[in-house]
């Protein structure tokens, strides 16, 4: 982070400019072998789970089945969520599929919690007898992420949902990813998918940032094409945050659903009185900003809620 504060700098020399291209380098490379070091730590807790549901085909009842089970796989360590608002079970009874936006703090510890609370959302649907009907989960991760993971993995995570894409989620790039996120939006709509997605993208890396700088507009977008297929569109929250608790895997706040719905040209909040907010038309540049502010708020609101101890 440093680094690329420095590289930001005008007026640095030819020199400065080449120490810190290298310098960049070889701290990316020191972070991939942190990184694989991490996911050796947790994912031998999570590894059997992980192959059976490599060998069920994504349909099954069985593979929401052992979704449910990987929260169970973690031993001796725990996480802190609020499961007691039941705002799980609220989205598990539910037909709707729903896009859950996650901060993106902690890069080497966030791919450990989306899974987690996956886990306990399918336990939800099977519960509630819904392993046949109930959406499958498609995370968006960074391209990046998958290299990482290694070969054996890669096929491992891709059965659990994972879609890379390049994660900058700016106009440009959802061109260059638009098979991949056309599909996603097609499933979405029919409420055949659950969307997981890091509305920060790459810009996670600037920790001097806040929320709402590192909030890309690529969420927004997306929420945009699917309107254009589905009535209304709901979004849930999910705030991370991580504390110095022996044996505690990180904190995941539930927030509350958020409805939007397109009304003739203009999308809609609607909140929980009934009454509808205008987010503006969808065309229009100031709507995209304005809903990126409404949901960057959203999500820190939500993160600061995860903050609590345990």
């Amino acid at each position: 982070d440093r680094i690329r504060s420095e590289q930001q700098k005008k007026g640095n020399s030819k020199f400065k400019r080449i120490f810190l291209r290298k310098s960049f380098r070889a701290a990316n490379r020191l972070r991939t072998v942190a990184s694989k070091i991490m996911m050796v730590e947790h994912i031998k807790d999570f590894y059997h789970s992980f192959k059976l549901l490599r060998r069920l085909n994504a349909a099954s009842p069985d593979y929401i089945d052992e979704w449910a089970k990987i929260g169970n796989s973690i031993n001796h360590k725990f996480i802190n969520m609020n499961i007691e608002d039941g705002r799980i079970e609220k989205i598990a009874k539910s037909d709707d599929s729903v896009i859950f936006m996650l901060n993106h703090d902690n890069f080497e510890r966030d791919k450990f919690m989306y899974p987690i609370f996956n886990s306990f959302l399918n336990y939800a649907y099977s519960a509630f007898g819904k392993q046949n009907v109930c959406p499958r989960p498609n995370i968006i991760v960074s391209k990046n992420f998958l290299k990482l993971a290694g070969s054996r993995f890669q096929s491992i995570y891709r059965k659990m949902g994972l879609v890379p894409i390049d994660a900058s989620l700016t106009e440009r790039n959802l061109d260059e990813n638009v098979a991949p996120i056309k599909l996603l939006i097609s499933k979405f709509a029919q409420n055949k998918s659950n969307l997981f997605i890091f509305p920060e993208g790459n810009n996670s890396i600037y920790k001097d940032k806040t929320l709402r700088e590192k909030f890309q507009p690529g969420l927004v977008k997306i929420i945009r094409r699917i309107l254009d297929l589905k009535s209304s569109v709901k979004i849930v929250p999910l705030g991370l945050s991580y504390g110095n608790v022996k044996n505690n895997m990180g904190n995941i706040y539930v927030g509350e659903t958020i409805l939007l719905r397109k009304i003739n040209k203009n999308i809609f909040y609607i909140q929980n009185n009934g009454k509808l907010k205008d987010m503006g038309r969808v065309d229009d540049k100031n709507a995209i900003n304005s809903m990126v502010d409404f949901l960057s708020s959203e999500l820190e609101k939500n993160v600061i809620a995860s903050k609590f101890e345990g």
